[in-house]
């Protein structure tokens, strides 16, 4: 049994940060590469769009929603790649090409879900924290099980069902956490615009694969609570074998093809 799941079935919020640090320093080196390569864009844009005005700022914008939901996904493919056998197989370029072909429905399922969780809220908070609970795997389930937008907020939400407490806490150290690192890179900045550069992609190198990690590790082990597991064989070919699911073999009929078989009675 997973160290992230109790014996009762529940998960073990404690085993989900303890298996989140062992992902991150086994892939780090990969997880660096990765964050450079989209983050840097995006720190330096929203340092040019402090006095470029709105034009500079929405594309700053759309730039970093993409270079999110780009990261977010790779990371998701980055944990799937280390449950399936230990180790991180695929390349960089691999991992990146993965979520290439997933990346419009991944920016509209963070479209619709930020909306959404925005508008909740709104209306007296309440609403919000209990949609961000419902869909915080939205991503890794569309990832993972190639699912469609709300297709994949209907799985999150039924691998959260009997375990939101213990996701709530997982989710209150995220958004702390997130809180944390934009005060300092807003501090840092108003120091000076060069600090404020730095210490951002400093930041977002050590701490975002960290959280988005979190998550796709959440996932995993949300899917073995209900009786899944990840498909065993590494690389980035992993997946989910569902409770109950049988694999399919296709049984091929030998023909004769000496005399009397049916070649020879045509």
């Amino acid at each position: 049994m997973n160290e992230t799941v109790t014996a009762e079935g529940r998960l073990d919020v404690g085993g989900v940060f303890s298996r989140t640090g062992d992902i991150y320093k086994q892939a780090f080196g990969t997880v660096w590469v990765i964050a450079l390569i989209l983050f840097i864009p995006v720190v330096i844009l929203n340092y040019l769009s402090g006095d470029g005005g709105w034009f500079l700022g929405l594309i700053a914008g759309i730039v970093q929603l993409v270079a999110s939901v780009w990261f977010a996904g790779t990371m998701v493919k980055v944990v799937e790649d280390v449950e399936a056998d230990g180790v991180v197989d695929a390349s960089v370029g691999d991992l990146l090409g993965l979520v290439w072909p997933r990346l419009v429905s991944l920016i509209l399922l963070g479209i619709v879900v930020g909306i959404l969780v925005a508008v909740g809220f709104v209306l007296l908070i309440i609403p919000g924290i209990i949609l961000t609970l419902l869909w915080i795997v939205s991503t890794p389930a569309m990832m993972v099980e190639e699912k469609g937008v709300f297709d994949s907020m209907s799985r999150s939400s039924e691998l959260t069902k009997d375990n939101r407490w213990r996701v709530l806490g997982v989710g209150i150290l995220l958004l702390i956490a997130y809180f944390v690192i934009f005060v300092v890179i807003s501090l840092l900045a108003a120091i000076s615009p060069v600090l404020g550069i730095i210490g951002g992609i400093i930041l977002v190198i050590a701490a975002y694969p960290y959280l988005a990690i979190i998550v796709s590790v959440l996932y995993f082990n949300l899917v073995e609570v209900k009786g899944g597991r990840v498909v065993t064989g590494g690389g980035p070919t992993a997946g989910i074998e569902q409770p109950g699911q049988v694999e399919q073999v296709e049984v091929v009929e030998e023909v004769d093809q000496g005399p009397g078989g049916p070649e020879d009675r045509q």
